[in-house]
């Protein structure tokens, strides 16, 4: 008897604890796919026009791959992209630190976090890498980090009219 109370009163407790940081996690939403879109549009949109074409792509993603190749040869390797990470870390650490503060070691630091978050570029993540690598030589180059934004691109480009827009992203029924 007195056993099954305690075990009772161990679940009231954790069912009360629950109700107390359910509305923590509630709080986060995850972003919409329409916010995510626009956050998309917004960042490779070079030329303001709310639309994203194969070539603003392609610029962004050749300016990304010039920020993960660190020793300048062209290629860009799993250990480049480590480090890329690594140095977005440190930064963010600094920047925590310095977020309270006020003045030029506020700015240092968020301007060497914005200098150092790492662009998205095809072949980040390691399965990813694996697909992009088509050369299979354990390093990604220009032209295999193109390619693969460009199917990325196409796929995206639901309507095909060769540019991404908010119109890609809305859902339509089929009838």
């Amino acid at each position: 008897m007195r056993k099954n109370t305690l075990i009772l009163g161990a679940v009231a407790a954790s069912l009360a604890l629950t109700g107390f940081v359910a509305p923590t996690f509630a709080a986060r939403q995850k972003p919409t796919p329409e916010q995510r879109a626009e956050w998309m549009i917004k960042r490779l949109d070079t030329n303001g026009d709310s639309k994203v074409s194969l070539d603003e792509v392609n610029a962004k993603t050749a300016e990304a791959f010039k920020s993960f190749d660190a020793d300048g040869n062209g290629q860009v390797t799993r250990d480049e992209i480590k480090a890329k990470r690594t140095a977005f870390r440190e930064a963010r650490k600094e920047w925590r630190a310095a977020k309270d503060k006020t003045g030029d070691e506020k700015t240092v630091a968020m301007e060497k976090l914005k200098e150092m978050r790492p662009a998205m570029l095809p072949g980040m993540r390691p399965k990813a890498f694996k697909h992009v690598d088509t050369d299979k030589n354990g390093s990604l180059s220009l032209a295999e980090v193109t390619a693969r934004a460009d199917k990325m691109f196409k796929r995206r480009d639901t309507n095909g009219d060769g540019v991404i827009d908010a119109s890609d992203f809305t859902k339509t029924k089929k009838i």
